[in-house]
């Protein structure tokens, strides 16, 4: 048991929610992955027969960044909560969880640039 003194509560409500966070991207980011692959538009596009060649690297990359952000977000949480129970000081991000989010911004902004370009 934690003592509930100075900011204890909420530190910990502050893990909870960067956990929650991750994994609504995380689900966002597969929800993206599954319309990828089943090749679903908001918008019908004028040409139906063209083919969509990277669908399933696409999907698969960001399949691979909602795992990655479950990943981070259990790693922060963790690392968080270990140091919280711990009575030491974790503001500072650890430097794997600042890794693999970066990594998984990356994947998204290169998704973006993707998609725009094939929607020409």
């Amino acid at each position: 048991m934690v003592e509930n003194v100075g900011s204890t509560a909420r530190d910990f409500c502050m893990l909870e929610r960067n956990i929650l966070s991750h994994l609504k991207l995380a689900l966002l980011l597969s929800l993206l992955s599954s319309s990828l692959l089943l090749q679903a538009r908001l918008v019908p596009a004028q040409n139906q027969n063209e083919s969509k060649t990277s669908g399933i690297p696409l999907a698969s990359v960001e399949f691979f960044a909602a795992l990655a952000a479950v990943v981070g977000g259990v790693w922060e949480y963790y690392s968080g909560y270990s140091d919280l129970r711990n009575t030491r000081a974790f503001l500072v991000a650890v430097k794997p969880h600042f890794f693999i989010i970066s990594t998984v911004a990356a994947i998204v902004f290169a998704t973006c640039i993707v998609l725009l370009v094939q929607g020409r």
